[in-house]
């Protein structure tokens, strides 16, 4: 249990929280020597009694608020320690080292150090051990990875999963004489023939103001360097920082990455770990999605959007499916080109099922265009498709025809979209796409002849709201949710006694009444157990003894007691709830007593 870190935000595995020392450190942070007291390896001392005696010394600092660090045990990489000292209770904050491919469950602490972590050059092993690491070690705690920070790697680290860093390799670097920016390295060598330094900073100033001769006569260049290494490490700390306050820390490392084809190979390596990004991301996120390279079809959102679509999503009972492109703007039915569709197919519109094609989200349902990221998202448009989004594409349109069955087609899709979709061997009464009036008129035309003789379908409205509770809340949560008659009123969905059961927001997502939580309580999911108390304000973490699994930070919950039920929006996942004994769980939005 931790007393002394305490996380704040989230993104992904990229956290912001703050770590209670005689400083407050706000994470992910640069932790200097003054923060901690660490008595080193155990094969430092003479015997392991006097280990265990240096151990008991940090008993001393009680009142210093410095982290205290546990003595280690060094261990090559790949290989366990084979000897471990007794556990230390600590009034203060505690530091334990942790090996990243050791099967040992650590002893509780604030913060985990990751053993051989300046070792770690090589992407694989850098992302298994900060994976292992991670998930062996409580989810409230921080982790601090030594002597491994950079500029240009740092948004990676901090993605993985790190908190805390140090400017150990910075310092040193520069000793050496190697000069860091977010870009790169440069050796002193490199940088003798170049006219100028790529930085403004009062460091680099004084190496371009004096002679190399002179510099180097005072013994000042590798100091200057080293300074000017740590002031870079700090300044892309800053930028770090406001990417994971801005929840676009997943649109910062793909750019970052870039810097070496070691931490492209590490995004793309992680990636393949589905289950640990997974379990840590958001449903939504208040920034623009910006799928700008080949990695953004592997995100999460990319993933999880389809996977709900194909497991959770339940068409309109249609016999006809009308497939068309994306458009620039967001939600679709706001561009002028749906506009321009829309009335061109007019009234058939009642009669038909449609379903947008993009990347990298590949399906998505008319109902669906407000749900995230369908109407958050970028991509650079040049009209072409790859490789990779032509196969994504079609395994998605595949599955879901293969789920939802149509008895006629018409795809209104032009160029390589509709030569992808003629490739896959379709059956579809094809139009050529376009919004000039000719095209219109054979959209009309097939549209038209397609609806000849189809059951009509119901309200948009309240397809929608179905498609979203099944999309947020599980399958079968819009049938419980809409169950008896059921009036639209504005965004709001209403039983027949005209109390409210649910919200649907303006950035797509579904607030739930307290009527509405009752309706899905049998259901079971994305619902929160706590203790025998009725809370005020938010619930916290150690209030929770059990949560859905299936919950994500953002996610709708309902909050079940003996004497309280209420519902709230997720502020982590349901895992780590029930893992942690600090922090906010659920921003409570309505909360009752039992009767």
């Amino acid at each position: 249990m931790t007393r002394y870190f305490e996380v704040l935000r989230r993104d992904g595995p990229a956290r912001m929280g703050r770590l209670l020392l005689k400083r407050q450190i706000s994470t992910p942070g640069i932790i200097i020597p003054q923060d901690y007291l660490s008595v080193g390896s155990v094969f430092g001392y003479g015997s392991l009694e006097e280990a265990i005696a240096a151990q008991e010394s940090l008993k001393e600092l009680k009142n210093e608020k410095k982290l205290a660090i546990l003595p280690y045990v060094p261990s090559a990489l790949h290989l366990k320690p084979t000897l471990e000292l007794p556990a230390l209770d600590l009034d203060g904050p505690k530091g334990v080292l942790v090996y990243p491919f050791s099967q040992r469950t650590p002893q509780d602490a604030d913060v985990y150090l990751m053993g051989n972590a300046g070792s770690l050059r090589n992407p694989r092993d850098l992302v298994e051990a900060a994976i292992s690491v991670r998930e062996k070690i409580p989810p409230d705690s921080a982790l601090y990875a030594p002597a491994l920070a950079t500029p240009a790697n740092l948004a990676l680290l901090i993605y993985l999963g790190v908190d805390l860093i140090d400017g150990t390799r910075m310092i040193a670097d520069g000793l050496l004489g190697r000069y860091h920016t977010r870009d790169g390295v440069w050796t002193a060598k490199e940088l003798e023939g170049k006219s100028e330094l790529f930085c403004l900073c009062s460091h680099c100033q004084s190496i371009e103001l004096k002679g190399k001769e002179e510099r180097r006569a005072a013994g000042q260049e590798r100091d200057l360097f080293a300074a000017h290494n740590l002031l870079k490490l700090e300044e892309e700390l800053l930028v770090v920082r406001e990417a994971v306050r801005s929840q676009s820390i997943r649109e910062y490392v793909e750019r970052q990455v870039r810097v070496t084809p070691g931490q492209t190979a590490a995004l793309r390596l992680l990636d393949g770990e589905h289950c640990y990004l997974e379990k840590r991301t958001p449903t939504r996120r208040r920034s623009t999605f910006y799928a700008n390279c080949a990695e953004s079809l592997q995100r999460v959102e990319v993933t999880r959007f389809a996977e709900r679509v194909l497991e959770r999503y339940q068409a309109p009972q249609s016999d006809v499916l009308l497939l068309l492109p994306c458009s620039a703007r967001k939600p679709y039915s706001t561009s002028r080109s749906h506009r321009l569709f829309a009335e061109a197919i007019g009234p058939a519109r009642r009669y038909l099922h449609e379903l947008i094609l993009t990347s990298p989200l590949a399906l998505v349902p008319r109902e669906l265009e407000e749900a995230y990221p369908a109407a958050s998202y970028d991509v650079p448009v040049t009209g072409r498709w790859d490789r990779e989004e032509r196969a994504w594409l079609i395994g998605c349109l595949e599955a879901y025809l293969k789920r939802n069955r149509y008895t006629r087609i018409v795809a209104h899709l032009e160029g390589e979209l509709e030569e992808t979709v003629r490739e896959s061997g379709l059956d579809a009464i094809y139009t050529g796409g376009g919004t000039g009036a000719s095209a219109l008129s054979r959209l009309a035309k097939a549209v038209k002849e397609a609806c000849r003789d189809v059951a009509r379908l119901p309200d948009l409205r309240l397809l929608r709201y179905r498609a979203h509770a099944d999309f947020y809340l599980g399958q079968g949560a819009g049938d419980a949710l809409l169950a008896g008659k059921i009036m639209v009123k504005g965004r709001e969905i209403q039983d027949e006694k005209k109390r409210p059961l649910a919200t649907w927001t303006i950035n797509g997502s579904m607030a739930l009444s307290m009527e509405g939580a009752k309706r899905l309580e049998p259901l079971g999911r994305y619902a929160v157990r706590i203790g025998d108390f009725l809370p005020r304000g938010s619930l916290l973490a150690p209030g929770v003894v059990g949560a859905d699994e299936e919950i994500r930070p953002g996610d709708e919950v309902i909050i079940i007691g003996e004497q309280a039920f209420g519902v709230g929006r997720a502020k982590m996942s349901g895992w780590e709830m029930v893992a942690s004994r600090r922090g906010v769980a659920v921003e409570i939005r309505h909360i009752k007593g039992r009767l």
